[in-house]
């Protein structure tokens, strides 16, 4: 199986997933249908083969694919500094829709579509082979009309963003993407020994005086680590991704393909091996530092003689994100973007300006103030 969509079995349309109903929803006949129904229903398949292809063929790109193209593909997101710089092939794949027979191409990360034709969503189910199949996701809370409110809500609130950054558009480009995250448990166990030192001073018959104790500190204990993420997409920019986080686990739920249905979807390239450094790195900098805290307490000062940190009941689970993405091309040839996070609703974004509206209100304001204090400043002369 390679490329599936789910069908309506009312009326044969597509089913997507709605967050606001907690349904699947056909947009044609209104249908709604269970977690249970939808998996008992058959999807409708096409196979897939292989091409490699140094670009992507216009035509098979829409505007949303576009978008998010441009979205992942900016700044110094990459989850590891030594990935190559360098241009390479692109390992492509035609599939034939399973709606319309049209070709959609996608990428070796590209895990969910939609039909640059018929508009059908699709999801290409030979991506997910078992090492690349999510444990976890998190559906979109969020639906589109809700992130198209809070996104033209946000633009309002900034006075001298270019006009074509929020005209119809613009919104139309919006963009419901699942990004892979890797979400990181584990137990610490820490050995310390150190000196902790009080201080204490007093005035008698006119004289300071100081006393200094030191006391031997020796602590055993566990700490829990849970839910450290990081990003699973080399291609992915960071500052997109990363953004709008932390995702909410109450709506995590154990994968299934048909959540994909009608949104974009990544699959990971980055290995547990790839983020293993710096996951390490990140618990022995915040447990060497909560440590200490912890024993500071009560002590004016404590000197660290030996520290030992150990790893247990490590967990890494491979999950899928709900992002809703907007970019925007500035003048400046920079790329700006926006994101919401598809279940919580937190946003992020980064805002062009618009020289000429600032212009304007140096016209209109600055300029004739400037007038009235001149004209003052000669009558009180």
């Amino acid at each position: 199986m390679a490329a599936i969509t789910y069908k309506c079995p009312n009326c044969d349309g597509p089913l997507t997933w709605n967050g606001e109903k907690g349904k699947f929803v056909c947009d044609f006949c209104r249908g709604m249908f269970t977690e249970a129904e939808l998996q008992a229903l058959n999807p409708s398949e096409a196979k897939a083969e292989t091409i490699e292809s140094e670009y992507v063929p216009e035509r098979s790109e829409s505007k949303e694919d576009k978008a998010l193209r441009e979205a992942v593909e900016q700044g110094s997101g990459n989850t590891s500094d030594k990935v190559d710089k360098k241009p390479r092939p692109a390992m492509m794949k035609v599939y034939v829709c399973p709606s319309c027979g049209a070709q959609v191409t996608a990428d070796d990360t590209r895990a969910a579509t939609t039909c640059y034709y018929c508009h059908n969503p699709i999801v290409l189910s030979d991506k997910f082979n078992e090492d690349l199949t999510p444990d976890l996701i998190i559906p979109f809370k969020i639906d589109r009309k809700k992130a198209e409110e809070i996104f033209t809500n946000w633009v309002k609130q900034q006075k001298y963003v270019p006009s074509d950054f929020y005209n119809k558009k613009q919104i139309e480009l919006l963009t419901g993407v699942y990004f892979p995250y890797w979400i990181y448990d584990c137990t610490v166990h820490s050995d310390v020994r150190a000196e902790g030192t009080k201080i204490r001073t007093w005035e008698a018959l006119g004289f300071k005086n100081t006393e200094t104790s030191v006391f031997d500190i020796s602590n055993s204990g566990d700490m829990q680590i849970n839910d450290l993420t990081r990003i699973a997409l080399n291609k992915a920019s960071k500052v997109l991704c990363e953004s709008v986080m932390p995702f909410d686990k109450e709506g995590m739920k154990p994968f299934q393909q048909g959540y994909l249905q009608g949104y974009i979807a990544e699959v990971r390239d980055v290995s547990k091996e790839n983020i293993k450094p710096d996951i390490e790195k990140e618990i022995k900098d915040f447990g060497s530092s909560k440590i200490e805290d912890d024993i500071g307490a009560g002590y004016d000062s404590v000197d660290v003689k030996d520290l030992k940190l150990s790893v247990r009941d490590e967990k890494y689970s491979y999950a899928l994100m709900p992002v809703w993405t907007v970019t925007y091309k500035g003048k400046d040839g920079k790329t700006y973007y926006f994101s919401i996070n598809g279940y919580s609703g937190k946003t992020c974004g980064e805002l062009p300006v618009d020289n000429s509206k600032l212009i304007r209100l140096f016209f209109t304001i600055f300029v004739p103030m400037f007038a009235i204090l001149l004209i003052l400043f000669r009558f009180v002369l």
